[in-house]
């Protein structure tokens, strides 16, 4: 008897498929999506929505590509990697000026009026304690709350999944 693979079933094996996509991404900076589908040997409906997650995790992004070619790469949002130490107070800062809305760096130092340095500092520490998402809209990095912080609710701090850098999901 056939038994329909569960929603828990599914959310593997999608984790499964994007740790392929990353792994394939590491090796070379652009990738088109037909090259990347004979690489990792995923079916095209399987890596879509693995580099569907992965763009909302902020993890990948989409470059620009010729014509209706779609070319992927890795997200770098240029956060450091560092541990997830007790919020500073500057971190908290930028934790309470992204409830209820998204922004640049460059922005957020101007309205905090605390230099760029001071901002992705106080970001790198938020992503640490994996309280933050990014989004790229062409070369500009937009950061936000997650959702279960912008909703007040604490989260226990992560660890980073590797010794590499910038792990903003």
């Amino acid at each position: 008897m056939f038994n329909p693979p569960t929603l828990e079933d599914l959310q593997e094996t999608r984790r499964a498929n994007e740790k392929l996509v990353l792994k394939a991404l590491e090796s070379k900076p652009e990738w088109v999506e037909t090259e990347l589908a004979k690489t990792t040997g995923l079916a095209l409906s399987h890596l879509r929505a693995a580099l569907a997650s992965l763009l909302d995790q902020g993890r990948v992004r989409r470059l620009p590509g010729t014509g209706t070619r779609a070319v992927y790469g890795l997200a770098d949002p240029g956060l450091a990697d560092v541990p997830a130490t007790p919020l500073t107070e500057d971190a908290k800062r930028v934790r309470d000026y992204l409830e209820g809305r998204a922004d640049s760096a460059l922005y957020m130092s101007e309205q905090l009026r605390m230099s760029r340095d001071d901002v992705m500092a106080a970001l790198s520490l938020l992503n640490a304690h994996g309280m933050i998402t990014c989004t790229f809209v062409g070369s500009l990095v937009i950061f936000r709350l997650k959702e279960a912080q912008a909703l007040g609710q604490e989260q226990a701090p992560t660890a980073p999944a590797s010794g590499k850098k910038k792990q903003v999901a």
